[in-house]
């Protein structure tokens, strides 16, 4: 009995992006069979990826084992894995195990790849994303320089331990960097 279905192909206006959409769950038994074609696409050097996940209702430690276990890996071939189209079940374990900070999730493949890559319907990159990250670059250099700066008190927020000890959890899980 197959409890899953995993198709992959490029994206309509984007051949650059891959989709990957699963059908069933992604458990102990399945996640073999998710892999397999997970890695075939990573060993066709395709690192855009975006997993549908909207026919999924549940996946196993061992499904989201795959998606970062492999992360590094994607990004350091300048690539990206976005998640869209998650169930309420899906998102529930996805926010429990506190993923966000690896993985971003969108309602939807359009968004995922105008947001997340970066690209119009029309097939070219988006201009607005790019004035977006090129501001983000510059606010952050700026907050580097000011916490720099001679005689400039930055005065930092107060952080919870117990709340900060909660979000680095996965951080200290893993010995290398993520991203």
């Amino acid at each position: 009995m197959q409890n899953i279905t995993v198709a992959d192909s490029a994206h309509p206006q984007h051949k650059d992006i891959t989709l990957l959409s699963v059908k069933g769950f992604i458990d102990t038994n399945t996640a073999p069979e998710f892999e397999k074609t997970f890695q075939k696409v990573l060993a066709d050097n395709k690192f855009n990826l975006i997993i549908d996940l909207r026919e999924v209702n549940y996946i196993s430690s061992a499904g989201w084992g795959i998606f970062v276990g492999e992360i590094r890996r994607i990004r350091s071939q300048k690539g990206n894995l976005f998640l869209v189209g998650m169930s309420p079940e899906v998102t529930e374990a996805y926010e429990l195990l506190e993923f966000e900070t690896i993985l971003k999730s969108f309602p939807n493949v359009e968004l995922a790849v105008q947001k997340g890559f970066g690209k119009s319907k029309t097939g070219k990159t988006s201009e607005k994303s790019k004035v977006e990250s090129v501001a983000v670059e510059k606010s952050q250099m700026e907050k580097s320089f000011e916490s720099q700066g001679a005689g400039i008190r930055v005065e930092q927020p107060q952080v919870n331990q117990e709340s900060a000890k909660k979000k680095n959890w996965l951080a200290r899980l893993f010995s290398w960097k993520l991203f």
